[in-house]
């Protein structure tokens, strides 16, 4: 994956102040603390979820030695949270012309950042687990009706099926070319049952 940025329309938050005003810094820092907080129940690395939360409120690219100091972490851990953030796809990295240093800044759209995470997440954990699911199915001899292969074959289909209702979820929902305004259209469909999904999902294609 190419975590590199070389020129994406940053030149207006290239151009805007490094250094905050004092209420300004406690609000980020407030903000900082809450979603390493939040993030860490979830079970996601706290001083990942903060070095996230720095960029996404500083509203300009950061290099490394300044998400340290702000942080107050080590080097080491500072590049391998940021790394994990690129493979996530919600920092990005770039070098300005004629500097030798890079510079880090992360997604300003909430809404994408939101689609980022969650299909991370279900990259990395939902989709693991249906696949063992799958191969813990497929271990139980077909011809076994016994009742307590009916049991367990029954509710590990039944655990099947809730993963496919998430995959059909992201697949109509989760999608990067999406905007609001068209998953408010697609959820008024409702009204119009399977057929008018079916019409709605072709004028997609």
């Amino acid at each position: 994956m190419n975590h590199d940025l070389e020129d994406d329309g940053l030149d207006d938050v290239l151009s805007s102040p490094r250094t905050p005003s004092t209420a300004l810094e406690r609000a980020q820092e407030q903000f900082i603390l809450e979603w390493g907080r939040m993030s860490s129940n979830w079970g996601i690395n706290r001083t990942m979820a903060q070095i996230h939360a720095l960029l996404f409120v500083s509203g300009v690219p950061l290099e490394v030695n300044e998400i340290m100091d702000r942080l107050q972490i080590s080097r080491g851990n500072a590049s391998m949270n940021l790394r994990e953030l690129m493979d996530w796809g919600i920092v990005r990295r770039f070098r300005q012309p004629g500097d030798r240093k890079d510079v880090y800044i992360s997604d300003t759209d909430p809404y994408q950042m939101f689609l980022r995470v969650v299909r991370e997440r279900k990259r990395r954990e939902l989709d693991p687990t249906a696949d063992a699911i799958r191969e813990v199915l497929a271990m139980l001899p077909p011809e076994d009706e016994t009742e307590d292969a009916r049991v367990l074959r029954g509710r590990l289909e039944a655990l099947l099926e809730i993963f496919g209702l998430i995959d059909m979820g992201f697949k109509h929902i989760l999608k990067t070319d999406m905007t609001l305004d068209e998953i408010t259209g697609m959820l008024k469909l409702k009204e119009l049952g399977i057929e008018g999904m079916q019409d709605w999902d072709r004028s997609k294609q």
